[in-house]
């Protein structure tokens, strides 16, 4: 199984820490963003990693570099050129992550317990285009499940903007995205763009026709590393956590 790691943005939100360095070497308690999840992602099964550069990256290269790219099972998309946003991201790596099975995405500044074996499990028996890993938390952009726990709309509850995308049966479930996901490979049949969007309006389209299923970790921690803030904070929390 292949995955990709969403590593090619700013970090402007994780300033001054990104002042000199690309937020995947941002060193969480020690350990560079980037080695974290890819660390991660091996020991869960996943046998080969594609991660999109485009801020500072050739200290990203450099780094990768000097890991003999974990053995060649890391492979780069370059967006140097021209930054292609989330979802224009996995587009644009379309050849580096197509194959028969499912794939992983992952963004590069999240941190959770959450079990990505028990993701793919259920990814796989629920039969979706794609698995959206998702947790009651707070946040201001929600994703709206209905009772089948099938992914119906999105909503902003600072603005009252929402979004619904199909007809639905009973009550909406909201939920903060964690930024995990699994994807059929026929999500690149069915999208075709060369331009950057936002992978939220990909599955937010997708969602009228496709089934774009909830997997709930409410027990699992989940920490934003790109907001300083919550990067100080999480550092505190799970060296307390691991002590």
């Amino acid at each position: 199984m292949k995955a990709m790691i969403l590593a090619a943005g700013q970090g402007t939100r994780l300033k001054p820490l990104t002042d000199h360095i690309p937020k995947p070497l941002v060193r969480f308690n020690g350990v560079p963003l980037l080695e974290i999840i890819i660390n991660r992602l091996f020991v869960s099964g996943i046998d080969e990693i594609v991660i999109n550069i485009h801020h500072m990256a050739d200290q990203v290269l450099e780094f990768l570099k000097k890991k003999d790219y974990y053995n060649g099972r890391v492979i780069i998309s370059d967006e140097r050129d021209r930054l292609m946003d989330t979802g224009g991201g996995v587009l644009k790596a379309r050849d580096l992550l197509y194959s028969d099975e499912p794939f992983l995405l992952h963004n590069v500044d999240v941190l959770t317990s959450l079990d990505i074996n028990q993701l793919i499990m259920s990814h796989k028996k629920e039969k979706a285009l794609i698995t959206i890993a998702v947790k009651k938390r707070p946040t201001s952009r929600l994703l709206l499940f209905d009772e089948n726990n099938c992914l119906a709309g999105w909503c902003h509850n600072e603005t009252g903007e929402m979004r619904i995308g199909r007809e639905y049966m009973g009550e909406l479930s909201s939920y903060g995205n964690s930024c995990v996901y699994i994807f059929n490979p026929e999500f690149f049949d069915l999208v075709d763009n060369q331009e950057p969007v936002s992978l939220t309006d990909i599955y937010l389209e997708l969602a009228r026709q496709y089934i774009i299923k909830a997997f709930i970790h409410n027990d699992d921690y989940w920490y934003n590393l790109g907001l300083y803030d919550s990067f100080v904070k999480a550092e505190v929390e799970v060296q307390g956590k691991n002590s």
